[in-house]
């Protein structure tokens, strides 16, 4: 009864939350959408079925990118509750996971603002965020890597219960699983800096940091050792380090791309967020800028600044920074709890205008992800029909895969997709997508009588003098031929 009184606003928060999301999720079910949901799930089905467990698998080929851990969760979740559709099942798993990020969100911010009315609406900010909502809606690594990143914090004294938090983060977005690491190591330099710690807790603490990393190391070691230098070139050169400097495959954007997401996000809740770091640095001075509040205070921002010196602009990265904002809005609060009614006002204010924009401005209770759309059907329909599938791009497609080839900036996978990777999930069978017209004469040229062929109503020429070419059905722009 204690421990509900000192906490019942985030437990009423979390279960109108997860009801919330559930209602949707369950109510309103739509196909893994293309890229993110779709890639993760058939890539963590192949290494079931293929009983291959040190990478994802794509289409039988062995996909370096991505450690295999979250693949893996999320395909055996769909395989333990094979008799709910996948689709579901999956989704409801990420909403778990989500409410307990959100309940270890509460408690880092609690550390600081010792008010659960504060660290609940910092919450509150965090969960109505439009990237924190699509995020809890759908198959993604984000999550955890977020999920690890604040409970390595969180249970940094624990031994085993840290390692397990910290695997999870490198697990699931390898290096820069590594984040809460680094950050500690800071921390603690710091403190011996300030004599705040002497030598013997500066090593003991470097210690278990050091064994954390070795052990996880070790891995990227041993497949080093499997996998040579397919390992090094896709999992560590291209994965990381290409990203940073390059702007590779479709990831474009301005220097400001990631300030100007923010301010997408946020909207007119931007106000707060400024207040907040105003407020935030009046009651640092006021308090002489305690080391163990502003290490929680600001924990993640070093990921946000880090995000706007790379070069590959993905909107979704931004997500590991959210809850930092969320704080940052609520901060003027901390100034106002001797004031009551300034303190109240101010929590009346952000509560309506979190709401406001939740349900009116990003439409929270219509907004879906991914629809129905004519590849899903397509691929529904030929599973019966066709042996392979052989997907020809569009031609602006093709022609902008021409140029970034020219540009240099495609890695290895980056021709494994198509246009809608989520076509292989749901055909269930191998597809070939294809890039060029000449790719497309090879096939045609190599294909036995049961393979089938996609392309646009506009490439409708490239195929129709096929003598051994049937149309078997049209799915809006996209054409069926056998």
């Amino acid at each position: 009864m204690q421990f509900l009184k000192k906490h019942y606003l985030i437990i009423l928060f979390l279960s109108f939350y997860f009801c919330l999301i559930a209602f949707k999720i369950i109510w309103h079910p739509t196909p893994f959408y293309d890229w993110d949901e779709s890639l993760y799930m058939q890539t963590g089905k192949e290494m079931i079925q293929n009983k291959y467990f040190l990478f994802p698998m794509w289409q039988g080929s062995i996909w370096l990118d991505k450690p295999p851990l979250i693949p893996l969760v999320y395909a055996s979740i769909s395989s333990a509750f094979y008799f709910i559709p996948a689709e579901i099942s999956t989704r409801m798993f990420t909403l778990l996971i989500s409410i307990a990020l959100l309940s270890f969100v509460y408690v880092l911010y609690n550390k600081l603002f010792k008010d659960q009315v504060l660290s609940t609406l910092s919450v509150i900010v965090t969960a109505f965020t439009p990237i924190f909502l699509q995020r809890a809606q759908v198959v993604n690594l984000d999550l955890f890597l977020l999920f690890g990143w604040i409970g390595y914090v969180l249970f940094f004294d624990k031994k085993y219960l840290s390692f397990i938090f910290l695997f999870i983060s490198v697990f699931s977005k390898s290096l820069i699983g590594f984040y809460p690491v680094i950050a500690i190591a800071f921390y603690y330099l710091y403190l011996f800096i300030l004599k705040k710690v002497n030598k013997k807790e500066l090593k003991k603490a470097f210690v278990k940091l050091s064994l954390h990393t070795s052990l996880l190391l070790a891995w990227f070691a041993s497949m080093y050792a499997i996998l040579g230098n397919s390992f090094w070139e896709q999992h560590i050169i291209e994965s990381h380090f290409r990203r940073i400097t390059s702007s590779i495959e479709f990831h474009f954007g301005q220097k400001t791309f990631y300030l100007d997401l923010i301010y997408q996000q946020y909207s007119f809740l931007l106000i707060f967020i400024l207040i907040g770091l105003v407020s935030l640095f009046i009651w640092f001075k006021r308090n002489k800028f305690e080391s163990g509040k502003l290490f929680y205070a600001l924990y993640l921002l070093p990921w946000f600044l880090f995000l706007n010196l790379t070069k590959t602009k993905i909107f979704w990265y931004v997500y590991a920074a959210i809850p930092q904002f969320g704080f940052f809005a609520v901060s003027s609060g901390l100034l106002f709890k001797k004031n009551k009614k300034f303190y109240w006002i101010f929590i009346t204010l952000l509560t309506l205008g979190i709401f406001y924009k939740a349900f009116f401005i990003d439409n929270l209770l219509t907004t879906y992800y991914s629809k129905e759309e004519p590849h899903y059907y397509l691929s529904l329909y030929a599973k019966s029909k066709c042996e392979d599938l052989n997907v020809l791009l569009n031609k602006q497609g093709r022609k902008s895969f021409d140029e970034l080839d020219k540009l240099g900036l495609l890695i290895t996978t980056t021709k494994w997709w198509g246009s809608h990777p989520s076509m292989v999930y749901y055909f269930e069978k191998k597809i070939n997508f294809l890039y060029s017209k000449g790719e497309l004469e090879k096939s045609l040229t190599n294909s036995n009588k049961d393979s089938c062929f996609v392309v646009e109503k506009e490439d409708s020429k490239l195929v129709a003098n096929q003598k051994n070419l049937t149309l078997l059905k049209t799915f809006d722009y996209l054409q069926l031929y056998k």
